[in-house]
C-alpha cells in the first residue's frame, strides 16, 4: 500500500469494498504498525526475556516455526526474525529519546529511512527492561566484570584472544551471569577502536586496572613470551630459527598456534618490541636468548661445546678422536642434558673450514679442553708419531722395514686410539710425499724414525 495517507473517499470504489471486508473481519488496515507491535513484536520480547533472563536478542535470532521450540511461543511470532526487529526498534527508539529530549537539535547517525516509535512504544519497552545501547549492556554487564575478575585471578590483563569465561560449574570462581562471554575477543575489539563511548566514560578504571591498547604488548604477553618458554623446553635452547612458525598443538599456546614465531625473532634483534623486551630483560637471559650471530656462536660454545669435549675427553681419553659423524648420544645419562643430540663432530668439522668463526676468547676456552684446530695434528698427535715410535721401539729404533700392510695390533706399547689402524698404509703416503713432508719439523722425525730416508726427494 502506498505510504501516502489518501481518504477513502479518493480511493476507487473496488479498494473501498475491498477495506470494508478486511474492517469486518478485523484486520488492521489503518493500525497496522500498531496492530504489529502490540500483538506480534511485543509478546516476542516478552516471551524471549522469559525463556532467557535478558534482552539482548542476537542479531540472527528467529522465533521458531515448528516443532516443541515453537510450542513455547505465541503463535503470531512463530518464525519472526526477532533479532532483526529488535534492532530496528533499537534505532527508532533511541531517535524518539533524542528528539524528545531536544526537538531541535540535529542528530547525526540516526537512520533517515527508519523513522521514531510512538512515544507510549518506548514507554512499553523500558518497563520490560529493553537495552536501547547494546554496547552499554555488554560494557558494563559483561566487559568490566570479566576484565575485573580475570586481574583478580591472573594478576595482569593479558586476555589470550581466544579466552571464552568458562561455565561456573567448571570454574566456580566465575559467576554463571558472565559464562560464554568472549572476553579476548572484546579486548581485542577495544584495542581495535570498538567501545569508544564506553572507553572514554571508564577511562580512569581501565587505567587503574593496567588495561593497555598496544596490540604490541598483548602479543608479547601472551604469545611470544609464553611461546619461548616452550620452544626451550621443547629443544634446549632458546635460539629461534627465522622459518618457525608454533606448531598447532599442545604445549603450546593454543591462542599462538600458526603464529610465525622465527620471522618475529628475526624483528625483535632489529629493535622491535623494544619497551617489552627492556621490561623482560631478566627473564629473557635465563631463557638465554639468542641476540645475534656472535651471541649465538658464544652460547653454543660455552653451553653446549665445551661440556660436550669435556666428557668426551673424560669417557674416550685425550687421545681419543672426535669423528665428523659423531653425535651426542640421546638418552646417555653420562653426558650434560643440554648436549645430548648435539653433533659435535659436524660442528667441530665446521670451525676447521672456517664456516663458523670463533673470536680469540673463546678460541683460548676450546684449547682448556684439547680442542684440535686441524684433524692433521689429532692424527699426528695422537695415532701416527705415538704409533711410529712404538714400531721403532720394537724393531731397532726404525720404521724401516714396516710393510706396507702392517695393522697396528690391538696391545701395549701401541697407543690404544691407533689399535686396528693402518699404519703401513700410512707409511706409503707418507713417503709418497702425500701428507706431512711438506711440514719440516714433522718430516725430520719421520726420518730419525725410519719412515722417511734421507733421500727422500720431497721435503720442505
Amino acid at each position: 500500500m502506498n505510504k501516502r495517507v489518501v481518504s477513502d473517499e479518493k480511493l476507487p470504489k473496488k479498494w473501498i469494498d475491498e477495506i470494508q471486508e478486511f474492517t469486518k473481519i478485523g484486520f488492521p488496515i489503518k493500525s497496522w504498525q500498531e496492530h504489529q507491535f502490540q500483538h506480534v513484536h511485543l509478546p516476542a520480547i516478552k516471551t524471549y526475556r522469559e525463556h532467557y533472563g535478558h534482552l539482548i536478542v542476537p542479531q540472527k535470532f528467529q522465533v521458531p516455526f515448528d516443532g516443541k521450540e515453537a510450542e513455547r511461543w505465541p503463535r503470531a511470532t512463530r518464525g519472526l526474525k526477532l533479532g532483526n526487529a529488535v534492532s530496528k526498534l533499537r534505532i527508532q527508539g533511541v531517535k524518539t529519546i533524542q528528539l524528545e529530549n531536544d526537538p531541535t537539535k540535529p542528530r547525526r547517525n540516526i537512520s533517515k529511512t527508519l523513522p521514531p516509535i510512538p512515544k507510549h512504544w518506548v514507554e512499553e519497552l523500558e518497563a520490560l527492561g529493553f537495552v536501547w545501547r547494546i554496547l552499554d549492556t555488554k560494557w558494563y554487564d559483561m566487559f568490566l566484570p570479566g576484565l575485573r575478575k580475570y586481574k583478580e585471578l591472573n594478576g595482569n590483563l593479558h586476555v589470550p584472544q581466544l579466552f571464552i569465561i568458562p561455565k561456573h560449574k567448571d570454574d566456580p570462581r566465575w559467576s554463571k551471569e558472565l559464562e560464554g562471554y568472549r572476553l579476548g575477543r572484546h579486548v581485542q575489539m577495544i584495542r581495535e577502536g570498538k567501545y569508544a563511548l564506553q572507553v572514554q566514560e571508564c577511562q580512569e578504571e581501565l587505567q587503574a586496572l593496567g588495561f593497555s591498547y598496544r596490540v604490541q604488548e598483548k602479543v608479547w604477553w601472551g604469545w611470544i613470551l609464553p611461546s619461548l618458554h616452550v620452544f626451550k623446553a621443547e629443544y634446549r635452547h632458546c635460539d629461534v630459527g627465522q622459518k618457525f612458525i608454533i606448531p598447532s598443538r599442545d604445549p603450546w599456546p593454543r591462542e599462538a598456534w600458526g603464529f610465525k614465531l622465527g620471522q618475529t625473532i628475526r624483528n625483535i634483534r632489529q629493535g622491535a618490541y623494544e619497551v617489552e623486551v627492556q621490561s623482560s630483560l631478566k627473564e629473557l637471559e635465563e631463557l638465554e636468548f639468542v641476540w645475534n650471530a656472535r651471541d649465538r656462536v658464544e652460547k653454543m660454545v660455552r653451553r653446549i661445546v665445551v661440556p660436550a669435549l669435556s666428557t668426551f675427553r673424560q669417557l674416550y681419553g685425550n687421545h681419543a678422536v672426535v669423528g665428523t659423524d659423531f653425535i651426542v648420544p640421546e638418552g646417555d645419562l653420562n653426558w650434560p642434558e643440554q648436549t645430548r643430540g648435539f653433533r659435535l663432530g659436524l660442528w667441530i668439522t665446521r670451525v676447521r673450514s672456517q664456516k663458523i668463526k670463533l673470536t680469540p676468547t673463546l678460541r683460548k676456552e676450546l684449547d682448556k679442553v684439547g680442542f684440535v684446530w686441524r684433524s692433521n695434528d689429532q692424527r699426528w698427535n695422537d695415532i701416527l708419531l705415538p704409533s711410529f715410535q712404538a714400531y721403532a721401539a720394537l724393531h731397532d729404533g726404525t720404521c724401516a722395514s714396516m710393510n706396507t700392510r702392517f695393522i697396528v695390533p690391538p696391545e701395549p706399547p701401541y697407543p690404544q686410539a691407533a689399535w686396528g689402524v693402518n699404519l703401513g698404509g700410512a707409511l706409503w703416503h707418507i713417503r709418497n710425499g702425500d701428507s706431512y713432508v711438506n711440514c719440516q719439523e714433522k718430516a725430520q722425525i719421520l726420518r730419525q724414525l725410519g719412515v722417511l730416508s734421507n733421500s727422500t726427494e720431497r721435503s720442505e
